[in-house]
């Protein structure tokens, strides 16, 4: 597919557009303007006041917009980083955790297995957790019903599977299935799955300063609803379509840094965690089934 016509499918796409997040704010701004300009064309030429051109200078604004925006998509990279990161330690676990962890029999390679589930339960968990939301059936897919419900019952999923996972690995250490650097390796790896969640509960529950957003969103209607004023003598009726696009623009920069700013949700420009979430999980069933495969083939070569 050629480039002018990606670039005319992005322009002509309404997915991923803040477009149906501003139209009332458009709306009002066009609005206002076309009552400035139909009082203005009957004669009351005192509404054209260009001295209001000055009420807030268009450099200030643009600071903050930028500002505002800048800020929402440094939330919205970090998040990125860490569900790379969670993903990145997520498959070094879990190959660790098959490839080290000997067992001897069949009932505990699928305890093992069950175990290694755990770990792109943890990315499920961590998802549902940073949307404020319970156990979903993607979750009780990956859990034996041991823990299926005892996580029904606790406030962080996530953190609880990584205390399972620790626990497995203590359990394994106490009978020596991995030795004592395997089990600092593992732990590690451990440590920097809860250090993932933790970063991102900072994103989560530290929003931009609700007093900075307010007085943003008071200086953005000031300026389009005093914009009518300054233009009405020079554009006429072209006032109202020439207000409408500053509005768009204007109000697009604000909205779009505010959808971004939580970036762990369901909106088309969020992170898309629970593709995420299955890439792992696939991941981590082919290590499982992959390292069988070896091993009949191991038995076969062998006979």
């Amino acid at each position: 597919m050629s480039y002018e016509k990606n670039w005319f499918q992005l322009v002509l796409s309404l997915r991923g557009s803040v477009i149906a997040n501003i139209k009332y704010q458009v709306a009002v701004s066009m609005f206002i303007a076309l009552i400035v300009t139909a009082i203005y064309e009957k004669g009351y030429t005192g509404l054209s006041q260009p001295t209001l051109a000055g009420l807030i200078p268009g450099i200030v604004l643009g600071l903050l917009l930028v500002f505002r925006t800048n800020t929402a998509y440094e939330r919205f990279w970090e998040g990125w980083q860490i569900a790379g990161m969670t993903i990145f330690t997520g498959r070094n676990l879990s190959r660790q955790m098959w490839m080290n962890i000997i067992v001897k029999n069949s009932e505990k390679k699928e305890e093992k297995a069950a175990y290694l589930r755990l770990i792109a339960a943890f990315f499920v968990a961590m998802t549902q957790h940073l949307r404020r939301k319970g156990v979903d059936e993607r979750l009780k897919s990956l859990l034996v019903p041991e823990h299926y419900l005892k996580l029904e019952n606790v406030s962080n999923m996530p953190l609880k599977i990584t205390q399972w996972l620790g626990a497995y690995l203590t359990k394994q250490y106490t009978y020596q299935h991995i030795d004592s650097f395997q089990f600092a390796a593992l732990n590690r790896l451990l440590d920097q799955l809860v250090e993932c969640l933790s970063r991102c509960e900072r994103i989560l529950n530290a929003p931009m300063p609700r007093a900075y957003s307010m007085h943003l969103r008071h200086l953005l209607i000031l300026y389009c609803f005093a914009l009518p004023f300054q233009m009405v003598k020079d554009l006429h009726w072209w006032t109202v379509l020439v207000a409408g696009v500053v509005a768009f623009a204007l109000f697009g920069i604000e909205a779009i840094g505010l959808e971004i700013e939580n970036p762990f949700g369901y909106d088309a420009n969020d992170i898309p965690l629970d593709t995420l979430c299955r890439k792992l999980h696939s991941d981590i069933e082919e290590l499982i089934a992959s390292h069988e495969d070896e091993i009949v083939n191991l038995e076969s070569n062998a006979l």
